[in-house]
């Protein structure tokens, strides 16, 4: 499981922000959900790459699920696959051919490549990206995802074939993908941000710098940190109809250790800290026990950890809500809300 998973700014920065969200408009919340607001929260290296096919860490990893999306995904609570830009998807009796339904009218984000609009991605584009994800350049991405997983992946990346025998177009909306062997862990290498889908106009104009993806934030600057504004288009809704993220902007801001991090959110430039062992930051936290108690405290600790050789906890502001972090560190921020 660790292997699939593995998968205060400058003015100029916040300006950058706010200019974005103002263009964004307002929105109108359903169901008592507070919608708006920046969070920001700590990693601790720069982001790698942005590219679903150079994501190889799990830093670029978690800023990477945020701004692309694949045919599946992950529930940030119970880590289960569940569906992405595909809707649906069945798989023969021999566990080796699976065929995914795709959503209709989910675009891309929009971008000058596509003159300023954008585009409904279809399966052709998947089969693009995963010739993408298997070219030579992919590296570590392609050995951790489809190198003898899919027929033909392995020729492709060799050379020695055009295509990849085991992805096929069968209409704009089915993609088939056959396996050499059954393998329960290739619902869950589709749900990393590294076989998310991509644009070949988006490819062809900026090459290994295109941000162009399908998930719930755009990439708006990565000059003093990953600044990522919603997309104002993605598909996905809550219950009560609010389109989804609740937030407008969301910012991972690099700070090496984790008592440096700490040390930021206590100073309020940062809201959420996570993977936080206690020994280091005992007497921190001891220092300020009063604002993690009471009725309506300052602060939230949350234990990540499942096992009993170690404890890891979160810490984050009160008025976040909806922010879980599982045992194995995956954070979602799709559905956090911000109280005002």
């Amino acid at each position: 499981m660790s292997a699939i998973l593995l998968i205060i700014l400058s003015t100029v920065t916040f300006y950058s922000c706010e200019k974005v969200q103002s263009q964004l408009g307002q929105r109108t919340s359903k169901g008592g959900i507070e919608l708006g607001g920046t969070l920001i929260v700590a990693i601790s290296t720069d982001v790698k790459s942005y590219l679903p096919n150079q994501i190889a860490d799990a830093v670029s990893s978690e800023v990477g699920l945020h701004l692309h999306e694949g045919l599946l995904k992950l529930n940030s609570k119970t880590l289960e696959v569940i569906p992405g830009l595909a809707k649906s998807w069945s798989v023969d009796n021999a566990g080796t051919s699976y065929v995914f339904t795709l959503r209709n009218g989910v675009k891309f984000h929009a971008d000058e490549c596509f003159g300023n609009g954008s585009r409904e991605i279809t399966a052709h584009d998947f089969e693009y990206s995963f010739r993408h994800l298997c070219s030579v350049e992919a590296g570590k991405a392609f050995e951790t995802t489809f190198r003898n997983r899919i027929l033909g992946a392995n020729e492709f990346h060799d050379g020695t074939a055009e295509t990849i025998a085991g992805v096929t177009v069968i209409d704009d909306y089915t993609l088939k993908v056959e396996l050499f062997k059954a393998d329960p862990s290739f619902l869950f290498v589709l749900a990393q941000p590294s076989t998310a889908v991509i644009s070949k106009k988006a490819i062809e104009k900026y090459g290994d710098e295109a941000r162009v993806g399908a998930g719930p934030f755009e990439l708006n600057s990565s000059k003093n940190a990953s600044v990522l504004v919603r997309n104002p288009a993605y598909y996905q809704r809550d219950a009560f109809d609010n389109r989804l993220p609740y937030i407008d902007t969301l910012v991972f801001k690099t700070i090496a250790t984790k008592e440096e991090q700490l040390n930021a959110f206590l100073k309020g430039e940062i809201d959420i800290v996570s993977g936080l062992y206690l020994d280091p930051v005992k007497q921190v936290l001891e220092a300020h026990v009063v604002d993690f108690s009471g009725k309506a405290p300052k602060y939230v600790m949350q234990r990540e950890s499942e096992s009993i050789s170690y404890e890891s906890y979160s810490i984050y502001r009160a008025n976040i809500v909806g922010f879980e972090n599982n045992f194995m560190g995956y954070r979602d921020f799709l559905s956090v809300e911000i109280e005002q």
